[in-house]
């Protein structure tokens, strides 16, 4: 009895949370992004948010898997908050990998849940929109590690950028390369940076038409 309710308690906490993740994500992309203009504790705040939510994503999942996001959650916070307090190339580098890794891992989390048999539920809805905004954020911090190793792989029609406002706007190059609605504002100009942007075209294409492919 103890162990049916505790698994309804751990369901319960990861919709929540997904809910929380959700309202996060567009507050961030949406409201966040297009007024930040340098660094702030604000940033931090929500990355610190986001390894929370993630946490609480994975707890449907195999307690092997919530261990591994657990750790990730911890070495991203110490990592972030560390660059937050002394930039370095290899913090933030190290950041941003480590950033890359844990977005990826609870996409892949969200998709597994989104895509499997069964009714169409609020949660899966939810789950569907949160993974594809997550999308957008992993890509973005894979354009990050590019630019960190190439500054000018990228073409951006703007004076030279605060770092947190680079982030940004690699995070609207995404979001318009997703959609497929690219203005030709922010141009690819490392090979690495064009394959980056070409295969997250071709997700955004192909991602409505995954449910209908696992459900077949």
């Amino acid at each position: 009895m103890s162990d049916g309710l505790s698994r309804i308690g751990r369901l319960r906490l990861s919709e929540r949370s997904l809910r929380a993740l959700l309202i996060l994500l567009v507050v961030d992309v949406f409201i966040v992004a297009p007024i930040a203009q340098e660094e702030t504790l604000l940033q931090p705040v929500i990355h610190s948010i986001v390894l929370l939510t993630g946490i609480a994503i994975a707890l449907r999942s195999r307690a092997r898997t919530v261990t591994v996001v657990g750790m990730l959650a911890v070495a991203s916070f110490v990592i972030h908050w560390t660059f937050h307090d002394h930039p370095t190339v290899l913090l933030g580098s190290t950041d941003t990998a480590l950033s890359l890794v844990f977005c990826a891992l609870i996409t892949g989390l969200m998709l597994v849940q989104v895509f499997r048999a069964g009714a169409i539920t609020l949660y899966r809805i939810e789950g569907a929109v949160t993974a594809y905004l997550l999308v957008a954020y992993s890509w973005t911090l894979a354009y990050q590690l590019v630019v960190l190793s190439d500054p000018v792989a990228f073409s951006i029609s703007a004076a030279p950028l605060h770092p947190q406002n680079l982030r940004f706007r690699l995070l609207y190059f995404s979001m318009t390369t997703l959609t497929t609605v690219s203005f030709g504002d922010i141009t690819p100009l490392n090979p690495v940076a064009r394959s980056l942007a070409a295969l997250e075209s071709m997700i955004g294409q192909l991602f409505p038409r995954f449910e209908s492919f696992f459900r077949q």
